[in-house]
């Protein structure tokens, strides 16, 4: 008798935190925001997920952003998944959300779940109060006046590189008659990347093409698998987007596998067999 109890117990109380985190919860704060006059819609559970991932699968992953624009303004809240959402593209409220009253305002949960399980927590992206500041004393000298100025010339760089390389294979394309298709995504990613490592690591890096296949294969197939589990609900819900899913499996790897070029990358640095392009 006692281990039914038990067990109808366990159950009611699964059942009523499934209920408080997925419409309870979200519910009454639509219901705060709507008294507070701020324009917005509300779907339980799902939230606006469904129509997002549309636009993301059309190749117009603005578009839904656009129409709630037209439709409510410059600031309303909607949700994603359970999640609620305030979003707003006044830029005197995002000054004020970020720098005049940045002290009051946490990370966002929605941040943190589909980014938490490709980063960790204790990084400047998502950590806060005093970890978040360590983080920002750290990096503080990279983004110096000087330090930002010589990183010019390699940006330069690497763009007129890229930009040669398109008009080479245009050239070849002509002389066979044939059309030439560029896949942008691809190659402003490889860009990216470049200039981030280029900058942060040196450039020896970037001449070493199975370091930047590692990276770039990593990042790539990273991004991919959280958008898919975000837009697949897997990446927002506790406990569930920790399990060993084949997407989760494919992001720890993917995580050690930069890690372990990183800290060779950092050894290689300690030992002054590379050089920074900033000369912070």
């Amino acid at each position: 008798m006692w281990s039914t109890l038990f067990m109808i117990s366990i159950l009611l109380y699964i059942a009523y935190r499934f209920l408080k985190y997925w419409i309870l919860d979200p519910w009454y704060i639509h219901k705060d925001l709507w008294a507070q006059g701020i324009p917005g819609q509300y779907t339980p559970v799902v939230g606006e997920i469904l129509t997002v991932r549309r636009a993301v699968l059309a190749d117009d992953p603005l578009s839904f952003m656009v129409e709630m624009g037209k439709k409510y303004g410059s600031y309303y809240h909607t949700s994603f998944g359970p999640v609620p959402r305030l979003c707003t593209s006044d830029p005197s409220l995002i000054q004020g959300v970020l720098r005049t009253n940045a002290r009051f305002y946490r990370k966002s949960n929605l941040m943190r779940l589909i980014l938490g399980t490709l980063l960790g927590y204790d990084n400047l992206l998502l950590a806060e109060d005093n970890i978040h500041s360590q983080h920002r004393r750290l990096i503080a000298p990279v983004f110096q006046h000087q330090n930002i100025n010589s990183m010019i010339s390699l940006m330069v760089e690497l763009t007129s590189n890229l930009l040669a390389k398109w008009k080479l294979t245009l050239h070849d394309v002509e002389n066979k008659g044939k059309e030439l298709t560029i896949d942008m995504q691809n190659e402003m990613t490889h860009l990216t990347l470049d200039i981030v490592t280029g900058c942060v690591f040196g450039n020896g890096l970037m001449k070493n093409e199975n370091v930047r296949e590692i990276i770039y294969r990593n990042v790539t197939t990273t991004l991919e698998d959280v958008q898919n589990r975000t837009l697949n609900m897997i990446g927002l819900i506790p406990i569930i987007n920790r399990l060993p899913f084949p997407s989760k499996q494919r992001i720890d790897k993917s995580k050690q596998d930069v890690r372990i070029v990183i800290q060779r990358i950092i050894d290689d640095r300690k030992k002054n067999l590379t050089t920074s392009s900033c000369k912070g």
